[in-house]
């Protein structure tokens, strides 16, 4: 065989050779193209999903902004707080100091300075929605005396010795959730107070005329959830007054009462407040299980007379755990009702500034 020959064998072999090498690479190249867009596209089909969660190591909402649901109206489980690295994360879930100094709990019932809901990071007072500048004029009743809806007005009142409870819903209105629960508290002639979101109002009036014509206690949960003890001075009366604008807009109310986001209110905020604000002393933990069978296990092995229990008209296992709870509620004795008859009833005058776990129990 010639050198020549043996040369170009050689270099035949090579060939052969480096082939399978090359289609090794461009395989490896098109699989990780083919992930790739398959998780482009799992991530698009989710975003666009109307009442699908996002979830990320067990919690919701990591995949999104909270401001781009609020502004955006997405049918979705919408409140959490941003952790320090910028993901979003639910309520109740970490002991801090809430800036009173005092410690909370978490998601027991020990709650101290700050309820036990807990804080978030805040950039700014306002959602992505558009900034509504309010100046103070006209947003606020001369009269500061706190001015419920007429729920319960010409009903008789319970005997002194029958045990009363407040229902409480925040978050909402979410129409698909907050009607089941309204259905039931007609059916069962209960009362109960919802802390509503001002960046909701708009998407969902129709819910809040009908809450309010039914004659269910409305209150403010302030415009975007957001801790304000971690806000301006303006910030927080903007969160404050832009919700009571937009109620007025569509219900003839004129001061409300107020939960703070995460229950955390400071001396600054109390005394911005203009209303008496409302935390709560029976945490019904449905942000945490998301199963109404422990929903309705944990609220009847805990409450007492006088508790107001804390619910989000967000989950329909909140519906489906309230749909038990009335019903079983009154079987055992207790009268369920909006938070201004609980302190009507308990002859305890709500204050303004003043932040009440339940009747009695205040700072």
């Amino acid at each position: 065989m010639t050198s020549r020959r043996k040369d170009s064998i050689k270099n035949g072999e090579k060939g052969r050779k480096s082939l399978p090498l090359r289609q090794i690479l461009w395989g490896v190249l098109t699989v990780f193209s083919l992930f790739v867009m398959l998780v482009a596209i799992r991530l698009a089909v989710g975003k666009k999903t109307g009442n699908e969660l996002f979830t990320a190591g067990g919690h919701p909402y990591e995949s999104a902004t909270l401001d781009s649901f609020l502004a955006g109206g997405k049918e979705m489980v919408l409140f959490a707080k941003e952790s320090n690295n910028g993901a979003l994360k639910p309520d109740n879930v970490e002991n801090k100091d809430d800036g009173t100094g005092a410690k909370q709990e978490g998601s027991k019932q020990g709650i101290t300075e700050s309820g036990n809901k807990e804080s978030e990071n805040s950039e700014s007072g306002t959602t992505g929605s558009g900034d509504v500048n309010p100046e103070g004029s006209g947003q606020e009743d001369a009269n500061l005396e706190v001015v419920p809806s007429d729920e319960g007005e010409g009903e008789e009142e319970p005997d002194a010795d029958t045990p009363v409870v407040a229902l409480t819903f925040d978050d909402g209105p979410f129409t698909k959730v907050t009607n089941r629960i309204m259905d039931v508290l007609l059916e069962y002639e209960a009362g109960a107070t919802f802390f509503v979101v001002g960046s909701r109002l708009e998407m969902y009036s129709d819910t809040l005329k009908r809450l309010y014509e039914n004659g269910f206690e409305v209150a403010s949960h302030t415009w975007s959830h957001k801790n304000l003890n971690k806000l301006t001075e303006k910030q927080i009366t903007k969160e404050i007054t832009r919700t009571l604008d937009g109620l007025k807009k569509y219900i003839p109310v004129e001061n409300v009462l107020l939960r703070p986001p995460y229950g955390s209110a400071d001396e600054t905020v109390r005394g911005l407040a203009k209303t008496a604000l409302i935390n709560w002393s029976l945490d019904s933990e449905d942000w945490k299980s998301r199963d109404a069978e422990k929903i309705i296990e944990h609220v009847l092995d805990t409450v007492q007379d006088g508790d107001i229990i804390l619910m989000h008209d967000l989950y329909e296992c909140t519906a489906e755990a309230v749909e038990y709870l009335v019903p079983e509620l009154i079987e055992r004795g207790y009268r369920p009702v909006s938070v201004s008859e609980l302190f009507r009833i308990k002859d305890i005058p709500l204050e303004e500034g003043i932040l009440y776990r339940k009747p009695g129990d205040h700072y």
